[in-house]
């Protein structure tokens, strides 16, 4: 996330005053707030690349007018430390333990911040998590998917460089939605660790963590796409020799966007976040549970939550539900 001097900015309203996290590149104001922190421009028109390869803190976000009248975001931008001590005060025992969300397609830094804002204010219990909004660049718009689909390896790159700021903090959870989970497969990476990772209408194929897909591939290609799932699980802090939580995918079997986008015309593949994990079609194109399909190195960490059941009527067929109030507690039941 490259850095550039600008002008600095008029005075507007708190949009979002607690903590986020960007891959999106930062524009420099060269003024600085009244805690003496530099102040940067922000946007969701900046356009991601495949190549991002950073990501920053940010603070006290707010809509004002940029030198040429534009509409952007301006924010604080922070240090781990600064970030770190934000997220510890906000917990009841001083040991703060966010809760990273990652957003998917077709969603602008605005909609994700009133979001997660909501979320914290109305349905989170103070001293179980600080969700902590993660922004990556989505060019939103119904045509603009395939282009959200190719930034998504650099906001993962983006996320995968903060893997040391983000080791300072001993206990931590990951809540991807959609694309989000693009973004998390790029971003895998068995020295990354989180307690939990919770993947929400999870737009991949439904097979990521099946045996005969990881053995796929080049085999002796370790970086190859096929082993993803499988760096998605090692992700998971280990007690023991043992994970301590687990890889929880948050299913909606009527989700209307997982459903229209297994009939992508290049793929036609179904998606996890509407099958489920340890699922294969039968002889009659039935979807039935066989853990056996999945890889045995993973199998035992990962754990369909059924969404459908705690939906209402009227919200079935919903594919952004991660914040439901129904749907909160499944991330404060796991808690450690």
């Amino acid at each position: 996330m490259k850095t550039k001097g600008t002008s600095s900015s008029s005075a507007g309203y708190f949009f979002y005053k607690g903590l986020a996290l960007t891959s999106i590149d930062v524009i420099k104001t060269g003024d600085t707030s009244w805690g003496g922190n530099p102040l940067v421009h922000f946007d969701g028109t900046i356009k991601g690349r495949a190549d991002d390869k950073d990501a920053t803190f940010l603070k006290n976000i707010k809509e004002v007018k940029d030198a040429t009248g534009k509409k952007v975001l301006e924010a604080e931008k922070l240090t781990v430390a600064q970030a770190k001590a934000i997220i510890n005060q906000a917990s009841s025992d001083g040991k703060g333990k966010p809760l990273f969300c990652i957003h998917g397609f077709n969603v602008q830094p605005r909609t994700h911040l009133k979001k997660v804002k909501a979320a914290t204010v109305d349905k989170f219990n103070k001293g179980k998590f600080m969700p902590i909004p993660v922004m990556w660049p989505s060019e939103g718009g119904a045509t603009n998917y395939w282009g959200d689909r190719k930034t998504t390896p650099g906001a993962g790159n983006g996320l995968k460089s903060l893997k040391k700021a983000l080791d300072s903090f001993p206990s931590k959870s990951l809540l991807a939605h959609s694309m989000g989970n693009r973004v998390l497969r790029y971003a895998a990476d068995a020295k990354f660790k989180f307690d939990n990772i919770f993947m929400v209408a999870a737009d991949v194929q439904h097979n990521i963590f099946n045996k005969d897909y990881i053995n796929s591939g080049k085999t002796t290609d370790n970086e190859r796409r096929e082993l993803q799932g499988m760096k998605i699980c090692h992700m998971l802090t280990r007690t023991n020799g043992k994970p301590k939580g687990k890889v929880y995918v948050l299913v909606n079997g009527s989700d209307y966007a997982l459903n229209g986008s297994a009939w992508n015309p290049t793929t036609f593949t179904s998606r996890l976040g509407a099958i489920g994990a340890h699922y294969k079609r039968n002889w009659w194109g039935i979807w039935t549970e066989d853990k056996n399909v999945t890889h045995p190195g993973i199998r035992d960490c990962i754990e369909n939550v059924w969404c459908n059941s705690k939906l209402k009527w009227s919200e079935k067929t919903a594919h952004s539900y991660q914040f439901y109030p129904q749907i909160v507690p499944t991330y404060q039941e796991k808690h450690f």
